[in-house]
């Protein structure tokens, strides 16, 4: 009977495992992780126009290249936002507020954003922290999160992580320094159906979807830009807080959640600033160096998460007019972080230093400091922060880390609210 038991027992353990594994079976195999083996390539000019006009100054930047940037990732990665039939109407609810947070240090908010139109509804969870000694209104860090608050993760640690959640925010530190948190379940939104073609239906795009329409079109909005929408809407109601500095927000991801971020904030410049941790491909690092996960891996494993006009370029990425870099600097002059980790190789360290440093000719039309003295990739935990452009990498391995919260912080405190 035990010989039986110890049978079963490891047939359901290799059981489960496989059936885990399957939706990224491969996913990993034949990925370049060499330097040696990365192919030749040569970066488009961030200000230099798909019609070869050179760019020199503000206007030129803001009437023809930069629209001309965000237009083509928007129609051949992340895909466009649909025109609804019905007009959607935005409605926020605050469901509780506890004033005696961490011994009465914060405020916690919970939010209950809902859009509705003739087609149906969906609801969406905003938590909120404030400081509950500010004087002034305050600048808030703004995290892209799929499903923490329905996990309860939000709650804070036990005894011996005082003052830290159970998802690793350091909530105390951010509320001494007078500096609030929100942060949302984006995936509430809608969630990955994980489709094989990359037709994306569910939650959201319902509201938006014509009569007989049944999935998203080539060109319509895959996870990312739906997730970056929800983003948006959680800016909607942070705007209205009267306890929120609006032009302070701070939109933070990391890894899926960083590339959410980003195209949340290159797409609405009501973000004042944009915090990225082992982002990325899709994020802040260079699809052309094929190095880690490659635009070809993504739309086979994970096609989703971009529109499927993204597969026009999976085989051919050196054909791409644009890389990560023009992305990032369409941000500019709002100051953004990148930080990465050195074993992160997933995520191409090297290719996210890259985009972060060919991203800054777009502030400097802008005459604003980017603090890098050179090409060359700066030295493990030797952080770049009284700069437009903050960048870090740290030893260690992909995740979000207190190393990295605590840079942020000072990111902020150094553009936000020294300035006050």
């Amino acid at each position: 009977m035990k010989k039986l038991f110890i049978s079963i027992f490891f047939s359901l353990v290799y059981f489960s495992a496989s059936v885990l594994a399957q939706p990224f079976e491969g996913k990993y195999n034949e990925v370049i992780y060499k330097e040696s083996e990365v192919p030749s390539h040569k970066l488009p000019d961030v200000l230099t126009t798909f019609n070869g006009e050179k760019i020199d100054n503000i206007e030129k930047w803001e009437k023809a290249r930069k629209p001309e940037i965000l237009n083509f990732f928007e129609q051949n990665l992340f895909g466009e936002i649909p025109v609804p039939l019905s007009a959607i109407k935005k409605s926020f609810e605050i469901v509780s507020e506890d004033k005696t947070i961490l011994e009465g240090l914060c405020t916690r908010k919970d939010v209950l954003i809902t859009l509705k139109n003739d087609i149906g509804e969906v609801k969406m969870p905003l938590v909120l922290f404030i400081p509950n000694h500010a004087k002034k209104t305050v600048p808030v860090i703004y995290l892209a999160n799929g499903s923490d608050i329905k996990n309860n993760r939000l709650e804070l640690e036990n005894l011996q992580r005082f003052g830290y959640t159970r998802n690793g925010i350091p909530l105390r530190e951010l509320m001494l320094r007078g500096i609030g948190l929100a942060t949302i379940d984006y995936q509430a939104f809608a969630s990955d159906n994980r489709n094989k073609d990359g037709k994306v239906s569910g939650g959201i795009t319902n509201l938006f979807f014509e009569a007989g329409q049944e999935f998203t079109r080539e060109n319509e909005w895959g996870m990312m830009a739906i997730w970056a929408f929800a983003m948006r809407s959680g800016m909607d109601y942070l705007e209205t807080d009267s306890e929120v500095n609006a032009g302070q927000i701070a939109v933070l991801g990391c890894s899926i959640g960083g590339k959410v971020a980003l195209w949340a904030a290159a797409t609405d410049e009501r973000f004042g600033m944009t915090l990225l941790a082992t982002v990325g491909h899709g994020g802040d690092a260079i699809w052309r160096r094929e190095f880690g996960e490659t635009l070809e891996n993504m739309c086979k494993y994970l096609p989703t998460w971009v529109c499927r006009n993204a597969n026009k370029y999976a085989k051919n990425i050196h054909e791409m007019p644009v890389d990560q870099h023009c992305l990032l600097a369409t941000l500019a002059p709002r100051p953004f972080y990148v930080s990465n980790a050195q074993d992160d190789l997933w995520a191409d360290p090297k290719g996210q230093w890259i985009g972060t440093y060919n991203a800054a000719p777009a502030y400097k039309l802008y005459n604003k400091n980017v603090a890098f003295s050179s090409p060359e990739q700066p030295q493990v935990n030797q952080p770049i922060i009284e700069s437009k452009i903050g960048y870090h990498i740290r030893s260690g391995f992909h995740g979000l880390e207190v190393y990295d919260w605590l840079r942020y912080m000072k990111f902020i405190e150094y553009h936000f609210i020294s300035t006050l």
